[in-house]
């Protein structure tokens, strides 16, 4: 189970190597590393986290606030810490983020064939809206998940 030492931080440059070898073993077409510097210093969309255990990168989730709304972009937790609750503490902290910046709505895509994740997401109250047809490169569809804050701007 999580504990105290686990520490969320908005992701820095510095974390951008740790990101990249994460995004290439999770995601057969996630963010190389110029993506991901641009993600940082240019897009004022863009909003990145870090989960930190004892110094260690354990895990990230990255969203974009795309006014009124956000959508979480990606979230990985590092296989030895998968069902040990840093998932769900970075679902939790992502909720929390949106609600400061008084964002009503939160989506996501995932993989029908991830169960995992949309346990993850459904405890968290997110519903499937929408099936998006071929949505990922090997031709997988996508749920489209959505989340109501109940919080208005």
């Amino acid at each position: 189970m999580i504990n105290d030492q686990v520490i969320i931080r908005k992701m820095d440059m510095s974390d951008v190597p740790y990101v990249y070898e994460m995004e290439k073993q999770a995601f057969a077409d996630g963010f190389d590393k110029s993506m991901l510097y641009d993600e940082i210093l240019y897009n004022a969309m863009a909003h990145y986290f870090i989960a930190l255990k004892e110094g260690e990168r354990i895990g990230y989730y990255g969203l974009w606030h795309t006014d009124p709304g956000a959508q979480i972009l990606n979230l990985v937790v590092n296989d030895a810490y998968r069902q040990k609750g840093v998932g769900k503490e970075l679902v939790s902290h992502a909720i929390r983020f949106c609600k400061t910046k008084h964002i009503d709505n939160l989506t996501l895509e995932v993989r029908p064939s991830n169960q995992a994740a949309i346990r993850l997401y459904e405890s968290h109250g997110f519903k499937i809206a929408a099936k998006r047809k071929h949505y990922y490169k090997d031709g997988e569809d996508a749920y489209l998940m959505n989340l109501e804050l109940g919080v208005k701007p």
